[in-house]
Protein backbone atom coordinates (compact mmCIF):
# COMPACT_ATOMS: atom_id res chain seq x y z
CA UNK A 1 0.00 0.00 0.00
CA UNK A 2 2.14 2.62 -1.41
CA UNK A 3 2.07 5.92 -1.72
CA UNK A 4 2.12 5.47 -5.75
CA UNK A 5 -0.57 2.99 -5.16
CA UNK A 6 -2.69 5.83 -4.48
CA UNK A 7 -1.78 8.12 -7.59
CA UNK A 8 -2.24 5.26 -9.50
CA UNK A 9 -6.13 4.45 -7.99
CA UNK A 10 -6.05 8.63 -8.56
CA UNK A 11 -5.23 8.28 -11.99
CA UNK A 12 -7.60 5.52 -12.84
CA UNK A 13 -10.60 7.56 -11.41
CA UNK A 14 -9.40 10.79 -13.69
CA UNK A 15 -9.32 8.63 -16.32
CA UNK A 16 -12.94 6.58 -15.98
CA UNK A 17 -14.61 9.91 -15.35
CA UNK A 18 -12.98 11.53 -18.28
CA UNK A 19 -14.44 8.42 -20.69
CA UNK A 20 -17.47 8.75 -19.20
CA UNK A 21 -18.09 12.71 -19.93
CA UNK A 22 -16.35 11.65 -23.36
CA UNK A 23 -19.48 8.98 -23.47
CA UNK A 24 -22.06 11.28 -21.98
CA UNK A 25 -21.06 13.80 -25.10
CA UNK A 26 -21.70 10.85 -27.29
CA UNK A 27 -24.97 10.39 -26.38
CA UNK A 28 -24.54 7.04 -24.43
CA UNK A 29 -25.60 7.45 -20.97
CA UNK A 30 -22.78 6.26 -18.09
CA UNK A 31 -24.32 8.46 -15.28
CA UNK A 32 -25.91 5.63 -13.06
CA UNK A 33 -22.62 4.43 -12.96
CA UNK A 34 -20.24 6.79 -12.57
CA UNK A 35 -22.45 8.07 -9.39
CA UNK A 36 -21.67 5.18 -7.50
CA UNK A 37 -17.70 4.20 -9.34
CA UNK A 38 -16.11 7.61 -8.59
CA UNK A 39 -17.34 7.90 -4.75
CA UNK A 40 -16.22 4.44 -4.21
CA UNK A 41 -13.05 4.95 -5.60
CA UNK A 42 -12.85 7.90 -3.09
CA UNK A 43 -14.23 5.76 -0.36
CA UNK A 44 -11.23 3.02 -1.29
CA UNK A 45 -8.66 5.46 -1.47
CA UNK A 46 -9.55 7.00 2.37
CA UNK A 47 -9.68 3.03 3.41
CA UNK A 48 -6.45 2.47 2.19
CA UNK A 49 -4.77 5.41 4.05
CA UNK A 50 -6.60 4.45 7.05
CA UNK A 51 -5.45 1.03 6.92
CA UNK A 52 -2.42 1.38 5.70
CA UNK A 53 0.76 2.28 7.41
CA UNK A 54 1.47 5.18 5.26
CA UNK A 55 0.06 8.54 5.59
CA UNK A 56 -2.47 10.04 7.84
CA UNK A 57 -5.48 8.10 9.02
CA UNK A 58 -7.40 11.29 9.72
CA UNK A 59 -6.82 12.36 6.49
CA UNK A 60 -8.00 9.18 5.46
CA UNK A 61 -11.29 9.16 7.52
CA UNK A 62 -11.97 12.08 5.89
CA UNK A 63 -11.60 11.39 2.19
CA UNK A 64 -13.35 8.37 3.31
CA UNK A 65 -16.47 10.25 4.55
CA UNK A 66 -16.49 12.77 1.79
CA UNK A 67 -16.98 9.52 -0.63
CA UNK A 68 -19.68 7.92 1.40
CA UNK A 69 -21.34 11.45 1.71
CA UNK A 70 -20.87 11.76 -2.10
CA UNK A 71 -22.45 8.34 -2.89
CA UNK A 72 -25.59 8.82 -0.43
CA UNK A 73 -26.30 12.31 -2.42
CA UNK A 74 -25.42 14.59 0.98
CA UNK A 75 -22.31 16.18 0.42
CA UNK A 76 -24.08 19.68 0.63
CA UNK A 77 -23.92 18.71 4.12
CA UNK A 78 -20.48 18.68 4.26
CA UNK A 79 -20.16 22.09 3.08
CA UNK A 80 -22.91 23.00 5.26
CA UNK A 81 -21.50 22.16 8.25
CA UNK A 82 -17.95 23.55 7.57
CA UNK A 83 -19.86 26.87 6.23
CA UNK A 84 -21.39 26.95 9.93
CA UNK A 85 -18.29 26.20 11.80
CA UNK A 86 -16.62 29.38 10.02
CA UNK A 87 -19.17 31.36 10.54
CA UNK A 88 -19.50 30.67 14.28
CA UNK A 89 -15.89 30.87 14.36
CA UNK A 90 -15.81 34.54 12.95
CA UNK A 91 -18.46 35.45 15.21
CA UNK A 92 -16.31 34.28 18.12
CA UNK A 93 -13.66 35.61 17.04
CA UNK A 94 -15.50 39.46 16.51
CA UNK A 95 -16.98 39.06 19.79
CA UNK A 96 -13.44 38.36 21.87
CA UNK A 97 -11.68 40.87 20.12
CA UNK A 98 -10.91 43.91 22.77
CA UNK A 99 -10.12 47.44 21.69
CA UNK A 100 -7.46 47.83 24.53
CA UNK A 101 -3.76 47.90 23.82
CA UNK A 102 -2.05 44.55 24.93
CA UNK A 103 -0.32 44.83 28.09
CA UNK A 104 2.39 42.08 27.28
CA UNK A 105 3.14 43.44 23.96
CA UNK A 106 6.32 46.08 25.05
CA UNK A 107 6.54 49.85 23.58
CA UNK A 108 9.24 51.00 20.88
CA UNK A 109 11.26 52.42 23.61
CA UNK A 110 11.07 49.05 25.41
CA UNK A 111 12.41 47.45 22.65
CA UNK A 112 14.94 49.64 21.75
CA UNK A 113 16.03 49.97 25.70
CA UNK A 114 16.29 46.26 25.72
CA UNK A 115 18.34 46.04 22.65
CA UNK A 116 20.48 48.48 23.50
CA UNK A 117 20.63 46.25 27.11
CA UNK A 118 21.53 42.88 25.29
CA UNK A 119 23.85 44.65 22.94
CA UNK A 120 25.77 46.04 25.89
CA UNK A 121 25.69 42.42 27.87
CA UNK A 122 27.26 40.64 24.76
CA UNK A 123 29.93 43.56 24.72
CA UNK A 124 30.51 42.77 28.61
CA UNK A 125 30.86 39.49 27.95
CA UNK A 126 32.90 40.06 25.09
CA UNK A 127 35.40 42.27 26.72
CA UNK A 128 35.57 39.67 30.44
CA UNK A 129 36.67 37.02 28.07
CA UNK A 130 39.35 38.97 26.30
CA UNK A 131 40.62 40.21 29.44
CA UNK A 132 40.73 36.40 30.64
CA UNK A 133 42.43 35.67 28.02
CA UNK A 134 45.06 38.32 28.45
CA UNK A 135 46.00 37.72 32.16
CA UNK A 136 48.51 34.72 32.40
Amino acid sequence: MSERSGKVLLGLALLLTGGFVLLDQLGIDGGDFLGVLIPGLIMLYGARKVIGSSGSRFWGILVFLFGLLMLIGKLHLLFNVVLAIGVIYLGYRFIRRSDKTHDSMPTVWERQWARQVLKEDALDGWEHRIAKKQQP
